[in-house]
């Protein structure tokens, strides 16, 4: 009975020594952008998209070679109809077998296929820069909501100090309070406060579940198994921004997949033109065939038959005059036989000169320059939202380290401040009304000063993207 329960016991313990092993399994930063480049929906859609324009490419390589089909019929006729490899008409059932192997090829159409094939090759190369692109997206909002689990964290950390001090100064108050020192209504006056910075943890850890789940859906992971490693985060002044925004703009306008994606796209709405125009050309396409066949009306001479007949008489009248008469006998002709007879074989040339079609090439090269204009539009779009990405975040990246620089200095004197009235509040020169605003206000600037750190963080990990560097903390 004891091993029994000795052995439960070990259960147990097993059990939950895998649970904690499975709660402590914490991820990086790192770990998160590698995790999804392999898993994240949107980048396996854009690799899925990519397989296409390769697809894409193999079909227009293979347009440039002659086809082949090889074809078999066999056919049963009821009622009167002719055959054709025989010519004779039929009233009963006739069998027809048709065996065949036709090609055509292009050899000439206005250079469309050698057209085709290049855009599909640029298209492919699109494709390989919106696979960086949509990596890249994926990391910086990866990044934004690991920082975010990261501010959220040092909030729930703020709040719950804030807890600890009040709990600390309600203790002291309801000893003064018992020993008579203070009046009763000091001790509701730090339990009220008492409950609404319980109140603001709760939001606190609130906020750090759901940025944790953002994540985890980013991740496409368990947000119950999953967990981020808090790392240590440099003070903002010492991560200096030695570059100005123009400089960042001018080393994203060449290192950057999304720039390099619009200027393919201008690429192939280049051949797209070409490939409209070519419809005005000449078409020159080599064909050939060979056939055979069957028909169950097809007969052959098997032998004769041979009759004697009386044809007349001699010129007296006594005599009669006989005649040998050699009627064939026919049998259906084999099938071998048939196939052999009846092959037959074609080469032949056909020239297409197009005229006139209804203006359909007329609107298809409309269409392909229309498309050129827009792509070209779209590349200027770009850069110029690139850029105005790129002056925006400089701008927040400066703002938030003087907001940073600013707060901290508050934060200080603020808490200096705070000093002097909780030393007053303890004997009694201050009411609990000033105690409670001037800690509300440290918690608010220390709020405040959390989120500049990591807003200008942030922002100087999205410049340094630009420059060609990878994020990391």
């Amino acid at each position: 009975m004891m091993q029994l329960k000795l052995k439960h016991i070990s259960l147990i313990c097993l059990i939950l020594i895998c649970f904690s092993a499975k709660a402590q399994q914490q991820w990086t930063l790192q770990q998160c952008i590698e995790h999804a480049m392999k898993n994240n929906l949107q980048v396996r859609i854009a690799v899925l998209n990519n397989e296409l324009n390769e697809a894409n490419l193999k079909q227009s390589k293979a347009n440039v070679l002659p086809n082949l089909n090889l074809g078999a019929n066999n056919t049963y006729n009821f009622g009167q109809t002719i055959d054709r490899f025989t010519n004779q008409f039929a009233n009963t059932r006739v069998q027809s077998v048709n065996l065949g192997a036709q090609t055509q090829w292009n050899l000439f159409n206005g250079l469309q296929n050698y057209h085709t094939i290049k855009q599909n090759e640029i298209n492919i190369m699109t494709g390989k820069y919106d696979i960086d692109r949509t990596k890249n997206d994926v990391s910086l909002n990866i990044a934004n909501a690991f920082l975010q689990i990261v501010l959220s964290r040092e909030l729930v950390n703020i709040t719950q100090n804030q807890v600890n001090t009040t709990n600390t100064q309600l203790a002291r108050i309801k000893k003064l309070v018992e020993a008579g020192a203070l009046p009763k209504f000091n001790q509701y006056d730090i339990e009220s406060q008492l409950s609404t910075e319980e109140l603001n943890v709760v939001n606190a850890q609130n906020q750090f579940n759901i940025a944790s789940l953002n994540l985890a859906l980013l991740l496409n992971v368990n947000p119950d198994d999953f967990s981020v490693i808090i790392p240590d985060l440099p003070n903002p002044n010492e991560i200096p921004m030695n570059y100005t925004a123009q400089q960042v703009y001018a080393t994203a306008l060449s290192n950057q997949p999304i720039v390099k994606s619009a200027e393919n796209q201008v690429l192939s709405a280049e051949k797209g033109v070409k490939i409209a125009k070519s419809a005005i050309s000449p078409s020159l396409v080599f064909s050939g065939s060979l056939g055979t066949g069957y028909s169950g009306l097809a007969q052959q001479i098997k032998g004769f038959d041979s009759t004697i007949a009386t044809i007349g008489y001699t010129a007296m009248g006594n005599d009669e005059v006989y005649s040998l008469f050699l009627n064939p006998v026919y049998e259906k002709k084999p099938y071998g036989t048939q196939f052999k007879d009846n092959f037959n074989r074609s080469l032949g040339l056909t020239l297409n000169v197009p005229i006139f079609n209804n203006l359909q090439t007329h609107t298809a090269t409309t269409r392909a320059k229309i498309n050129l204009e827009s792509a070209r539009l779209q590349l200027l779009q770009t850069k110029l939202d690139l850029q105005r990405t790129i002056l925006q975040a400089h701008t927040d990246a400066n703002g938030a380290l003087k907001k940073f620089n600013a707060t901290e200095k508050s934060v200080i004197a603020l808490k200096e401040s705070f000093k002097y009235v909780e030393q007053r509040y303890n004997v009694g020169a201050a009411n609990a009304v000033d105690y409670n605003t001037q800690k509300n206000n440290v918690t608010n600037a220390e709020a405040q000063l959390l989120q500049a750190k990591y807003e200008y963080i942030f922002k100087t990990k999205v410049l340094d993207f630009y420059l060609g560097k990878a994020i990391v903390l």
